[in-house]
C-alpha cells in the first residue's frame, strides 16, 4: 500500500463507507476512513474531488439516510472546524455522493462512470487496512479497460485500536466477515474467467 508522501497529484479520493451509528453518524470504521480521507485531501495541492460511497443505510427513525450522506455532513462540519465556511464552501463544489450502492462491488460499478464523467486518472482508494486489499481488487478488475489508476490508501490505526482495546471478538467477526467476502469475490472471478477449449 501507498504511503501518502509517495503519491501523484490526485485528481480525485474515493472514501468507502461503512456502518453509521445508530445516531445516523459514521461509525468507528466510517469515521476512520472519511478522516484519513480528508487529510489526504487537504494535504493535496490541487484539492481532488472527494467521492464518498455507501448506499443506505438502515438506522431505526432515520429513513432515506446513506452512509455516503451521512459522511459527506461529518465532512462540512469538518471543514467548517478546520477553515471556517471558505473551507466548507470550497469542499462543497468537491463533493460527488455516490449513495446506491450496498457493497464494494457494487461501489466500483456505480463510481467508475462517475470517475469517467469527471475524466479523473489518478484516484486515490481509501478503506481501512483490512478491507483495502479486496476492494483494490473489486476496483481494479472493473476499472481495468479505462485509462484510470487506482492508488490504495488504508486508513491507520484501526485495527491496532481494536487490539489494544482487547476487542478480540469484534476483531476475529471482522476477519471472518472480510475472509467470506474475498471468498465470494474470488469464486465470482473464477466464474467470470473465459473457458480453455
Amino acid at each position: 500500500m501507498l504511503r501518502p508522501e509517495s503519491l501523484p497529484p490526485l485528481d480525485g479520493l474515493i472514501v468507502l463507507g461503512a456502518k453509521l451509528n445508530p445516531e445516523g453518524r459514521p461509525g468507528r470504521i466510517a469515521r476512520a476512513r472519511l478522516l484519513y480521507g480528508l487529510a489526504l485531501w487537504q494535504a493535496q495541492a490541487g484539492r481532488p474531488y472527494l467521492l464518498l460511497s455507501g448506499g443506505p443505510a438502515s438506522v431505526p427513525g432515520l429513513p432515506g439516510l446513506t452512509e455516503a450522506g451521512a459522511m459527506a455532513a461529518a465532512a462540512r462540519q469538518w471543514a467548517e472546524e478546520q477553515g471556517g465556511p471558505p473551507l466548507r464552501d470550497y469542499l462543497e463544489t468537491r463533493l460527488i455522493l455516490e449513495e446506491k450502492s450496498r457493497n464494494t462491488q457494487a461501489a466500483a460499478v456505480q463510481l467508475l462512470p462517475l470517475v469517467l464523467d469527471l475524466g479523473l486518472r489518478q484516484v486515490g482508494l481509501v478503506s481501512d487496512s483490512l478491507h483495502l486489499r479486496r476492494a483494490l481488487f473489486l476496483f481494479r478488475r472493473h476499472f481495468r479497460p479505462h485509462p484510470v489508476t487506482l492508488h490504495p490508501l488504508a486508513a491507520p490505526g484501526l485495527m491496532r485500536h481494536y487490539w489494544e482495546a482487547r476487542r478480540y471478538l469484534w476483531l476475529t467477526r471482522m476477519v471472518l466477515r472480510e475472509s467470506a467476502a474475498w471468498l465470494k469475490a474470488l469464486g465470482l472471478h473464477a466464474l467470470r474467467l473465459p473457458k480453455r477449449r
